[in-house]
């Protein structure tokens, strides 16, 4: 038995997730800010000076990928590090004057990327779809989990 290409959630996902990717890309491109970057800035929008490790754990991706991202957006002069005043071990990062003035146009790119994924989608079932999406998710967590 195959496995049809265009019914598979997993290959409709992926591509779904490309597309947005490339669609963020050209919203964000602009600002010298690339997609990976993107979530970074935004958990520090949110609460600025986090650890690596608050940060690695919010965006849901592997330490070595966040430690590499980080580095590139140092060298970008998007964030800066200092030392946690209560654990000599931990850096805090935070974001530089630039990378706060970033975050108007980036996040109106952003829901630029969100409006257009959503066109002709009634807002109940946009809202159906996520906590669908929040479901598979949970699932897919407890089963890696095992």
């Amino acid at each position: 038995m195959s496995l049809d290409r265009d019914q598979s959630p997993t290959n409709v996902i992926n591509h779904l997730s490309r597309q947005i990717t490339h669609a963020l890309n050209e919203e964000l491109k602009a600002h010298g800010v690339a997609p990976g970057q993107f979530p970074v800035l935004l958990c520090l929008w949110e609460q600025d000076g986090l650890t690596q490790r608050e940060l690695y754990e919010r965006v849901k991706i592997e330490q070595a990928t966040m430690s590499n991202t980080l580095k590139r957006m140092e060298r970008d002069c998007l964030i800066y590090r200092e030392p946690d005043p209560t654990d000599r071990r931990a850096m805090r990062i935070h974001l530089t004057g630039m990378a706060k003035k970033l975050e108007g146009k980036l996040t109106k790119g952003a829901k630029t990327v969100n409006k257009t994924m959503f066109d002709g989608i009634k807002k109940k079932d946009r809202k159906h779809l996520m906590e669908l999406l929040a479901h598979m998710v949970g699932n897919l967590q407890k089963a890696v989990a095992k």
